[in-house]
């Protein structure tokens, strides 16, 4: 298993007046080839789950073990932790540091102790991977590359070190809706070539639905639902935690209200599918 989460708590501002308890007694167990989505409202928890997964919050209750790795000894091995986990922050560009892209992408391979040779090996595969040419970018500086360019690179220099999770938060932000597409299935891509397990926080729940194989829903620091995409987004109580449904969703409600009844389907394609298969049936009656 890659990630096993039990009874994690986690309290900002204790014993102060502005105590807040942003986790609540989670438990999550995220398997290798899994993408799972991370979603809620914001003050959920979100943020605050995926920062104890990197130990970027000291654990204060509960455990939390990854790849092996038990953040509950009391000096775990931070490095080898974070060499497992490819961690991109809303807005990843805003990660590039260097003066171009070879020694940005080079950096995370060299950290972990790759010599100066495989470490440009490792970057060349990883902007490979990200649809990039070596030759074409290695020397440009980050700055110069477009919005959609530098997210890639910024992707490429987390691959080069060859982590075991991705963990994406907001990875489409900011993106048009070509990009977002784009983003989307060079996830879909690369969880195909290299990095199969997948975590992702989003507000968009119609990436969410479509790429994620299941959906964890946090509440007030509480895990409210863990289920496939299909079982949360036709729930009729989701505005209840503040969520909205996907637009595909939207239609299939509102066209079984018109009588038109389609599977519960997720994305533009099978819907698209759905209907052609609706009127098929419905010529040959």
């Amino acid at each position: 298993m890659s990630i096993v989460i039990k009874n994690l708590s986690c309290k900002y501002g204790a014993k102060t007046p502005f105590e807040k308890l942003a986790l609540d007694g989670i438990d999550l167990t995220v398997r290798e080839g899994e993408s799972v989505g991370i979603i809620g409202a914001t003050g959920s928890g979100k943020s605050t789950l995926l920062q104890h997964i990197n130990a970027l919050i000291k654990l204060q209750s509960g455990s939390v073990e990854v790849c092996g790795i038990d953040l509950t000894e009391r000096k775990p091995d931070l490095k080898r932790l974070r060499k497992h986990i490819g961690m991109l922050f809303q807005y990843p560009e805003y990660q590039l540091f260097a003066e171009t892209v070879r020694e940005d992408v080079m950096f995370g391979p060299k950290n972990f102790g790759m010599k100066n040779e495989e470490a440009e090996d490792a970057a060349r595969t990883a902007i490979g991977l990200v649809g990039m040419d070596w030759e074409e970018v290695k020397e440009r500086s980050p700055l110069e590359l477009s919005g959609g360019q530098k997210r890639r690179v910024a992707i490429a220099g987390v691959l080069a070190y060859k982590p075991d999770i991705l963990v994406l938060d907001e990875p489409t932000a900011g993106l048009d809706p070509a990009g977002k597409k784009e983003m989307l299935d060079l996830i879909t891509s690369l969880r195909q070539k290299t990095v199969s397990t997948v975590l992702t926080v989003s507000h968009n729940m119609d990436e969410i639905a479509a790429y994620c194989d299941r959906v964890v829903v946090l509440a007030d620091g509480k895990k409210v639902f863990d289920t496939t995409p299909q079982e949360l987004f036709y729930r009729d109580d989701l505005e209840n935690f503040r969520l909205q449904k996907p637009h595909v969703v939207h239609i299939v409600e509102l066209l079984a209200q018109k009588g038109v009844v389609l599977p519960h389907v997720l994305t533009e394609e099978a819907l698209e599918d759905a209907l052609l298969t609706y009127l098929r049936e419905r010529r040959g009656k």
